[in-house]
């Protein structure tokens, strides 16, 4: 059986994977706070904003929940997607390679919206992907 809060922390990755960012007010309560906060814009309107970069970063971006664990107000999630790189992107412009994005995600419902969320991205790996080279300091 779905909780109301699992169905709002299911259209917070709807929104992402479909485009849909109408999803994100039913999802999100006003005062929505992203821990690391978000680079486009604070609560809600700032998710929308990533949405719509993310998609224009990665063009077909499939998404795929691929745990969700709840307890007690806290959701946890792990989700992949996939998508090809034709935007702009770390400095780097559109490669046209296939991308995979791992997340893992806690978020933190009250009165069935999300409240809080705690991101953690594969951020190396997309950048290794996209063909960004490290090298150590000197």
């Amino acid at each position: 059986m779905t909780t109301e809060n699992e169905k709002a922390v299911r259209r917070f990755y709807e929104a992402l994977a479909t485009g849909d960012t109408t999803l994100v007010d039913t999802a999100l309560a006003p005062g929505w706070e992203a821990v690391p906060a978000l680079r486009a814009a604070p609560g809600p309107d700032g998710w929308k904003q990533s949405v719509d970069h993310l998609r224009g970063v990665f063009s077909g971006l499939a998404l795929t929940i691929e745990h969700l664990v709840e307890a007690g107000d806290t959701i946890a999630v792990r989700s992949v997607g996939h998508g090809v790189h034709t935007g702009e992107l770390l400095g780097v412009p559109g490669t046209g390679r296939e991308v995979e994005l791992r997340a893992s995600d806690f978020h933190q419902v009250a009165d069935g919206r999300i409240v809080r969320s705690w991101h953690l991205e594969d951020y190396f790996g997309i950048a290794a992907q996209i063909g960004l080279e490290f090298t150590r300091g000197a």
